[in-house]
């Protein structure tokens, strides 16, 4: 089954694109993960590539 959305690099989910702003469908980020410090959206990016490392 095919995902609906896209998918945010950040939080790991799949989200309507309407979630998504301009910039945002390019670099795979949503707007509330957009919206967090530097520092938490590079910590939880790299929990998120820990957690599905094959």
């Amino acid at each position: 089954m095919k995902k609906r959305g896209h998918y945010c690099k950040i939080c790991g989910e799949y989200k309507s694109n309407e979630k998504f702003s301009g910039k945002g469908h390019a670099a795979h980020i949503c707007k509330t993960c957009a919206s967090l410090p530097p520092e938490e959206k590079s910590e939880m990016a790299a929990m998120n590539r820990l957690l599905n490392l094959p």
